[in-house]
């Protein structure tokens, strides 16, 4: 199964959880991508059988909650785009002090709406990730783990 993770940050936050995303992913034998959205193809996420976002949340031109920036122009040119039953995994980081506490997810979710996908898994929404980097390190590891397993390729029972 190959797997792209599609990421944004501005303080490396989101590179960070997005790796521990890809090392668990890797642990369960999974080809695992890592991409900065500035660079990901229509043809990488059209080949991928898993995609997973991952923004923090922040303040675009006075609006809160929403995606990084660089997910704009890739969203734009995205859109008309569709991935029918292509299934993806959404996360992001943000501050439960602002109005809108990872908007960046929701505005995914919506996304992923759009491209007619599938989500896999609840949206993982992680609040301060530095005030409490191993917690939510922690946190992290054990959503992609139930990701990674809720994706595993099913085998007959021997007893069948």
């Amino acid at each position: 199964m190959d797997i792209l993770i599609v990421y944004a940050t501005n303080s490396g936050g989101t590179l960070l959880a997005s790796q521990e995303i890809t090392s668990v992913f890797q642990k369960y034998g999974y080809s695992t991508t890592l991409k900065n959205v500035s660079e990901v193809s229509f043809d990488e996420l059209s080949s991928a059988d898993l995609v997973v976002f991952g923004s923090p949340s922040w303040d675009y031109h006075g609006k809160q909650g929403q995606v990084q920036e660089q997910y704009l122009g890739f969203m734009e040119k995205m859109k008309g785009k569709t991935f029918p039953k292509k299934k993806f995994a959404v996360f992001g980081l943000g501050d439960t002090s602002y109005t809108y506490f990872c908007g960046s997810v929701d505005n995914l979710v919506n996304f992923v709406k759009d491209l007619g996908g599938v989500l896999v898994g609840d949206p993982l929404r992680i609040d301060g990730f530095y005030f409490d980097q191993e917690k939510n390190t922690q946190i992290i590891r054990t959503w992609a783990e139930k990701i990674a397993t809720s994706i595993a390729p099913t085998t007959p029972s021997e007893s069948s």
